[in-house]
């Protein structure tokens, strides 16, 4: 997992969801306390603006041949052999020198011999690669790139213009006949030919899923920006707090860091205060569920009981349990019925938002 800086809605609420199969129950014992969105009325909390209609720019999904390239090139990358007479292409794997300057003096960490890249898998900084693609074999090239703001792995070169001098030594990628495809065993899949639709429909189905993703975020950012959010329940906003921080422990200490190296490493920023940041980031994510609960009440959006025992029941399979009684027990039921309501409301806002191209003149 890699949570991009900024939070956004959906990181808010996919993180969350994360942890609801995993936590005991977590209901307030103090029954008093807006622990809930159902402890309350949500239009309370906000003042709801247009939601029906907003106009947002998503870009359309889209596969394009250096994807399918990528794609295919890595899925054979063990029968990869040294190759000539072309340039470099989109999924190849090559051989580079290289060494990279900032106002013409060499900077650490930025020299290196008979290197070994993938083109297209993103490990170097933003543009390397791309300034790659199209290099012949013995060619030399000047690159001139910037570094990331902020740049994690070493802040001092954080926004910094440099040259990179790259020398392409050799190239190397499979060739992909109908043999190595049949090796796959994919059902009905037996050809070149035939196993490029299987990628393509695999990638569109992906880049749809994303369009759908970045619609929902889009629509509720124009939705937020057009509502007055107010100062959420502290309840709702502790609950968001212990969420997000036992979501983020864990994932700290699967990468084997403490929880303030974890947060700055995850949002690209150093973090003094990590308590102060949880916090506001917990509030802001109690916001956008009460956003989303208050257009559920306008549009009538529910989650009824059958939907959420139809779902128990599939995550009880899923996950080895006895039963979806067996698998309730585990789980805070009212945060997973709020979370499945808030994803029912950001699919309508997706739904019902006029969507145009960023291309679009």
């Amino acid at each position: 997992m890699h949570i991009k800086s900024n939070i956004g809605a959906t990181l808010a609420i996919a993180m969350l969801a994360g942890i609801l199969a995993g936590c005991g129950n977590g209901k307030a014992k103090d029954t008093g306390e807006l622990v809930y969105i159902t402890d309350f009325k949500a239009e309370d909390f906000v003042d709801l603006g247009e939601y029906k209609g907003v106009e947002i720019e998503v870009a359309a999904p889209a596969v394009s041949d250096d994807d399918m390239m990528l794609y295919i090139k890595n899925a054979f990358a063990d029968y990869a052999e040294p190759v000539d007479g072309r340039s470099v292409e989109m999924g190849d794997i090559t051989n580079i020198d290289y060494e990279g300057k900032m106002d013409g003096v060499a900077f650490a960490g930025g020299t290196a011999k008979g290197a070994e890249l993938i083109i297209g898998s993103g490990s170097f900084i933003p543009g390397f690669e791309e300034g790659v693609v199209g290099m012949e074999i013995g060619q030399t090239k000047d690159i001139k790139l910037a570094f990331p703001d902020p740049y994690k792995n070493n802040p001092d070169l954080s926004g910094k213009e440099v040259v990179f001098t790259v020398t392409l030594n050799g190239i190397s990628a499979p060739s992909v006949t109908d043999e190595l495809v049949k090796g796959l065993a994919l059902t009905d899949i037996g050809t070149v030919g035939e196993y490029e639709k299987y990628v393509y429909d695999n990638l569109m189905a992906q880049a749809q899923a994303d369009f759908e993703e970045r619609r929902m975020d889009a629509a509720l950012a124009a939705v937020e920006e057009g509502s007055s959010l107010k100062t959420p329940p502290q309840g709702m906003v502790n609950r968001m707090k212990e969420n997000l921080t036992n979501t983020l422990t864990s994932y700290a200490q699967m990468y084997g860091m403490g929880l303030q190296q974890y947060i700055a490493y995850a949002y690209d920023s150093e973090v003094e205060d990590y308590e102060a940041f949880l916090l506001e980031q917990a509030a802001l994510t109690a916001q956008r569920y009460i956003l989303l609960a208050a257009v559920a009440d306008k549009e009538g959006i529910l989650v009824t009981d059958e939907e959420l025992e139809a779902e128990f029941a599939e995550m009880a399979e899923r996950y080895g349990y006895e039963s979806a009684d067996a698998y309730k027990e585990e789980i805070d039921v009212d945060a997973h019925r709020e979370f499945q309501l808030v994803q029912k409301a950001r699919e309508f806002l997706g739904e019902n938002a006029v969507v145009k191209s960023p291309d679009a003149q």
